[in-house]
């Protein structure tokens, strides 16, 4: 069976979708993979890809582009150009991962008469960035995404919080949950670990993801002697928080490089306690569910959560960490003391957290929209 895998970056940095290909060329699908050329585009990386990639350029209207008119001029021959390039791989599913990924891919679909996927990573219209546009822009991708989801084979969400909203918002069936989990191979349950019983907390440093609140909650924490709050990654407030650390003296804070996304799960094992800390800043935010959090269990860490729906969900499912009170360095200072105090519960959250790896991953997640899209070729034989 073929299909083209289409996202609105430049591919290879995108875990989600790189699992989407390899798991798909598993089960022995043909696959295709569309692109657009982003700021991040690595020439060598995408090399790598296992299957053939076409990145598509625009040049004309390239770079930032100030006039809100020269911005949607630039889209619109994005858009052709990746609609161009889906038709020619000739598919007979389209899997499009995100709004804007979904609209050149629509039309890819309805011209050629094939089954059309969408993978919705996020709720792009209550994401931070929807927040910062004009209400006229979001008013439209609303009604627009509300539009195609209507005529959708297939949609799929991260979360079943997500999956809900779509439900009440648009009007649709519920779409299929496929988590941001880690394959299965991947799962490394460390028996080495770091001298101080470390709280590790790793991705990309922006707002709303709990580094601050780690760093703040330091202080609370320094007369446990053996005791290291790690953050690992690189990112927008990077600086801001070692600044914040040299201002408190806070010499309990760790900061390490960033690592290679296989690298992740094999450091991560290394500590004892993983951070995933989504603070609601958006409903997007609320909705979503920390890939963090599935990266941790696959290390076998328990884990220390924000209280959203999906966090609650699985924590009341599997039993694997500690859901904050609320989103302070205090009720986390709290969590950590009781998961260094307490260690017949930390045993009893690690397990449970390596048995939430074992039946939560790719392969498992994955299968059911595989043979779903089997079944739609099948029908239109």
């Amino acid at each position: 069976m073929r299909i083209c895998v289409v996202v609105i970056n430049s591919v290879w940095y995108d875990p989600r979708v790189r699992k989407q290909i390899e798991e798909y060329l598993r089960v022995g699908y043909e696959v295709s993979v569309v692109g657009h050329k982003c700021a991040r585009y690595d020439k060598e990386k995408v090399e790598k890809i296992p299957a053939p990639t076409h990145i598509v350029h625009v040049e004309k209207y390239a770079g930032k582009q100030r006039s809100p008119i020269k911005k949607l001029r630039r889209e619109q021959l994005r858009n052709r150009a990746l609609t161009k390039a889906i038709i020619e791989t000739k598919p007979q599913v389209i899997h499009a991962n995100d709004y804007d990924a979904l609209v050149p891919a629509y039309a890819a679909a309805k011209k050629l008469g094939c089954r059309l996927v969408y993978d919705s990573h996020e709720i792009c219209v209550e994401n931070d960035f929807a927040k910062r546009l004009p209400s006229v822009f979001t008013k439209y991708m609303r009604w627009n995404e509300k539009r195609m989801c209507k005529k959708l084979d297939v949609m799929v969400c991260v979360s079943h919080a997500a999956a809900d909203y779509f439900v009440e918002a648009y009007g649709i069936s519920k779409p299929m949950v496929v988590t941001n989990c880690a394959l299965a191979r991947e799962a490394v349950v460390g028996k080495e670990k770091h001298e101080h019983f470390e709280i590790l907390n790793h991705g990309q440093f922006y707002e709303g993801r709990g580094y601050d609140l780690m760093v703040e909650a330091a202080p609370l924490l320094k007369d446990i002697t053996d005791l290291r709050l790690a953050l690992r990654g690189f990112g927008r407030i990077e600086q801001q928080l070692h600044d914040r650390v040299r201002e408190l003296g806070a010499e309990n804070v760790i900061f390490y490089p960033k690592v290679l996304v296989q690298e992740l799960i094999p450091e991560a094992s290394k500590s004892h306690v993983g951070v995933a800390i989504t603070e609601p800043i958006c409903l997007n935010f609320k909705l979503s569910v920390s890939n963090k959090l599935f990266e941790y269990a696959a290390a076998g860490l328990p884990v220390i959560m924000s209280d959203i729906p999906e966090h609650r969900y699985l924590n009341e499912k599997y039993d694997f960490g500690l859901i904050l009170e609320k989103n302070s360095p205090e009720a986390f200072a709290k969590a950590v003391r009781k998961l260094r105090e307490d260690r017949a519960l930390y045993d009893r959250l690690a397990a449970n957290a390596a048995e939430l790896a074992r039946q939560v991953n790719w392969e498992a997640e994955f299968a059911p929209l595989v043979r779903k899209e089997r079944e739609l070729v099948y029908e239109k034989k």
